[in-house]
């Protein structure tokens, strides 16, 4: 779900089962925890407590679908293909590129310069 913080906008994963939205003139705030959304400022301040909050039920989805969702987003593919990640995932590349994303790019660097002027030394 996407949040507006501020003039940022965020993505938020609910902890309880229930999101709430304050809805008033065409504007929209969600919140977590009741208590929140009655005292929001759309609630308080803009509306002179005539703004609706509707307790919406929400479904928690597990960290493997987030991934999941995640690796969709970066692809920028519409036929994205889960078993096609598995095959990846199971070719000798993957291990490096886990290497360089762990690591770092600069890091493997000095490491094979270092070892190239290691074996220019001790030939």
């Amino acid at each position: 779900m996407i949040v507006k913080v501020g003039h940022h906008l965020l993505e938020a994963y609910p902890v309880e089962n229930y999101v709430y939205e304050v809805s008033y003139c065409g504007r929209k705030e969600f919140y977590q925890d009741a208590w929140d959304a009655f005292r929001s400022t759309l609630y308080t301040k803009d509306s002179s407590y005539n703004a609706t909050i509707t307790k919406i039920p929400v479904r928690p989805i597990s960290e493997k679908r987030i991934e999941e969702r995640l690796l969709y987003q970066k692809s920028n593919s519409k036929d994205w293909d889960p078993s096609a990640v598995e095959k990846f995932k199971q070719s000798r590349l993957y291990p490096f590129r886990l290497c360089l994303r762990k690591i770092g790019l600069p890091l493997l660097i000095m490491l094979y310069v270092a070892i190239w002027i290691g074996l220019a030394i001790f030939k």
